[in-house]
């Protein structure tokens, strides 16, 4: 009876060793994720106001585009000869010495739809 009585206390023992080594695992794996979180929150803040800043900058900058744009085009949709005379002095200064000669000037088209670099940009962010 007596060995009897010493295995449940072994077993006991044994069952409160394996559950309080589990608990105390939870409370650090807690408090850890705890602290993970509170650190990348902080760099969400700083990010979240980099890009507050930003948009505030490329608002002001969309502004003078805007302008810039509605002074560029012409009623007819044609760009003017002042765009494609910086234009061809663009192009020299790219070959400068070489042979070159531009054909023709017409506006670009995105190349994707809003939809499709609303995707590349979501699957390209960083982590």
């Amino acid at each position: 009876m007596q060995n009897m009585m010493q295995a449940f206390i072994l077993l006991l023992a044994g069952f409160l060793v394996v559950f309080s080594v589990l608990i105390l695992l939870i409370v650090v794996v807690t408090l850890y994720s705890k602290i993970i979180r509170a650190a990348q929150n902080a760099g969400e803040k700083k990010k979240a106001k980099k890009q507050n800043e930003d948009k505030q900058e490329s608002a002001e900058n969309n502004k003078v585009r805007a302008v810039t744009r509605a002074e560029i085009e012409d009623d007819d949709g044609e760009i003017p000869g002042e765009i494609v005379a910086v234009i061809a002095a663009a192009v020299d200064a790219v070959y400068g010495e070489k042979s070159h000669k531009i054909k023709s000037v017409r506006k670009s088209r995105p190349a994707r739809s809003a939809w499709a670099r609303a995707g590349v940009l979501q699957n390209t962010r960083p982590f």
